[in-house]
């Protein structure tokens, strides 16, 4: 992809997601806020992509796939009032629909298309299907990590500041409250090296420990990097409880970051 098309999709993307501005303020300040997070997550995307020295041609197809990874989650809001795909919709496959609805991709060869569809339809699911090969593989994996690590940034800001912030999203909350249990099930699944599922969550303890086991899902060194650079895993850490079992998950999962680290390299 030609370098040239980025301004493109971008100027589309400013446009479609200008049509859903609202004046209910907090609808407003969730609109506000995936339009900052796709910006981060281009970023994001540029960083991975040029540690790997991919072409500048390749840098571009991942940068608009950042820009268009979360397209539909401005319909999703609209229609169903929230970002949880557990209530709503998956809005990935939303992001599909809107995407081949606009026609936005008609310029491109037809591989390219695909490819784009392809790896937006995934960047959400549990896992990349096995029989992924070659650049579906590989930007599937490059928007994954960079959409992870803007939601991680985003989730540890934001249970840091909950409780002392009377602004808060509580669209971040994704409708989990601060408890002092913990999921059997969440643990379970860190110590067989398993992402914890949406449907283990609980409370906050079990969204903190869903958010640790993302170090398993977790494909490029630069991006452990980063993660390990802001502390990301450490801060989640510091607002679980102190107990036996919660211990060992934590443990397995710092084992894990620095076997990976060695294994990257």
């Amino acid at each position: 992809m030609n370098s040239c098309f980025l301004s493109f999709y971008q100027t589309w993307f400013d446009d479609y997601a200008s049509r859903f501005h609202s004046p209910d303020p907090e609808i407003e300040k969730n609109i506000i806020l995936k339009l900052k997070h796709t910006a981060r997550v281009r970023d994001n995307i540029s960083r991975i992509a040029g540690s790997l020295l991919l072409s500048p041609e390749e840098v571009a197809m991942a940068e608009v796939l950042a820009i268009l990874h979360d397209v539909g989650r401005f319909e999703q809001l609209r229609q169903y009032g929230t970002f949880n795909d557990r209530i709503s919709t998956d809005h990935a496959a939303l992001g599909v629909k809107v995407i081949v609805r606009s026609g936005i991709l008609h310029g491109l060869p037809k591989d390219e298309g695909h490819l784009l569809q392809r790896a937006v339809w995934l960047h959400n699911k549990y896992a990349i299907p096995e029989t992924e090969r070659g650049e579906r593989l590989l930007f599937s994996r490059l928007i994954r990590d960079a959409d992870k690590l803007d939601i991680l940034g985003l989730i540890v800001g934001h249970l840091e500041m909950r409780n002392s912030d009377p602004n808060m999203n509580k669209a971040l909350d994704l409708g989990l409250e601060e408890e002092t249990g913990f999921s059997r099930q969440a643990v379970h699944d860190i110590l067989n090296r398993r992402l914890v599922g949406i449907a283990a969550l609980k409370n906050l303890n079990d969204m903190r420990l869903m958010y640790l086991s993302w170090v398993f899902d977790i494909n490029f060194p630069v991006t452990f990097s980063i993660i390990e650079e802001r502390g990301y895993l450490e801060s989640l850490q510091t607002g679980l409880p102190q107990d036996r079992e919660i211990c060992e998950a934590v443990d397995f999962i710092n084992a894990y970051l620095q076997e990976r680290k060695r294994t990257l390299i």
